[in-house]
């Protein structure tokens, strides 16, 4: 019996199944993850119950180590300081924010001026990232690692349009 990965025709989401001969429980289930298809062979090979598995992954789930997204931390943190280089205006805040998607800004009530900081949101609540916040304007741009070089590429093209008439 061994653990293998499955990609489900018509879906974006991978699924994880175990593969072998044998009756029981473990060959009529798929997991989501890679981790929890092997505490469910483990469990099973020691002739545990469904309900074993469970709690078998909920206290891995507690023990497993937490990872860290330092290499993007690194990312965000040389583009923060390109953006305080840049020193953008509010108005090329602003004109950003009315040019890009929702995730990457909000509007506020807030006309008061935020200036760019690493705000990590990612330990804190469930789906939260390391991003760079600076706002404007009634503008909140939430910039992860992608779209802050993309914001500091529109603030160089912006001023080099400018600086050309």
């Amino acid at each position: 019996m061994k653990v293998k990965k499955i990609k489900r025709e018509g879906l974006t989401t991978t699924k994880w199944i175990i593969e072998g001969k044998g009756k029981g429980w473990i060959f009529d289930k798929t997991f989501p993850t890679k981790w929890k298809a092997k505490i469910a062979l483990e469990v099973f090979k020691k002739g545990g119950k469904v309900s074993d598995y469970w709690k078998a992954a909920r206290k891995y789930k507690e023990k497993r180590p937490k990872i860290y997204p330092s290499r993007v931390i690194e990312k965000l943190e040389e583009a923060l300081d390109k953006i305080k280089e840049l020193d953008p205006t509010c108005e090329e805040i602003e004109e950003y924010g009315k040019e890009k998607v929702s995730g990457v800004v909000t509007y506020t009530d807030s006309e008061r001026y935020y200036p760019p900081h690493l705000h990590d949101t990612w330990r804190v609540k469930s789906g939260g990232r390391v991003h760079i916040d600076i706002g404007c304007k009634g503008v909140h741009l939430m910039l992860d690692q992608y779209y802050a070089y993309d914001f500091i590429e529109f603030i160089k093209d912006k001023r080099g349009k400018k600086s050309k008439k």
